[in-house]
């Protein structure tokens, strides 16, 4: 199971990047936490960090929750997480063909597409992670 404080370090670095030059490994092990552990971090921590940061962990914890291979439960938390941090008028990005909607609507200039590559593999439900982490219920959200 991946330890909460590395995973807490490294979506701090996912969001202190802008999501440019993002760390790969970083945005690997908050996809995995995220899909196959549960993981949904802490809001007094995702608090303490800058606007933009929060705007960063908000939209990549939004995102991360729209695949299929969370259960209802999981998806419920991690939706609640990121309404928490999105603020009710982010700042204004002129809309961009080549940004994820979801980007665009969270106030962000850059997104998650060029680094999808790097972490679609583990979104499958065939994909085998081992952890000792048991799902809430087999209720996979379609």
């Amino acid at each position: 199971m991946l330890n909460r404080e590395e995973v807490h370090n490294a979506l701090e670095r996912v969001a202190n990047s802008g999501l440019v030059d993002t760390p790969v490994d970083d945005l690997v092990m908050v996809a995995l936490a995220v899909w196959h552990e549960g993981f949904v971090p802490d809001e007094v921590w995702a608090k303490r960090l800058d606007s933009m940061s929060q705007l960063v962990v908000g939209y990549v914890v939004k995102f991360l929750s729209r695949f299929n291979v969370l259960c209802a439960e999981e998806y419920e938390k991690l939706q609640q997480f990121s309404a928490k941090l999105k603020p009710s008028t982010p700042p204004q990005v002129k809309p961009d063909e080549y940004r994820d909607d979801l980007a665009t609507a969270w106030g962000l200039e850059h997104d998650l597409t060029p680094y999808f590559k790097h972490i679609s593999h583990y979104q499958t439900r065939h994909y085998v992670h081992e952890s000792n982490y048991k799902r809430p219920s087999p209720n996979f959200v379609l």
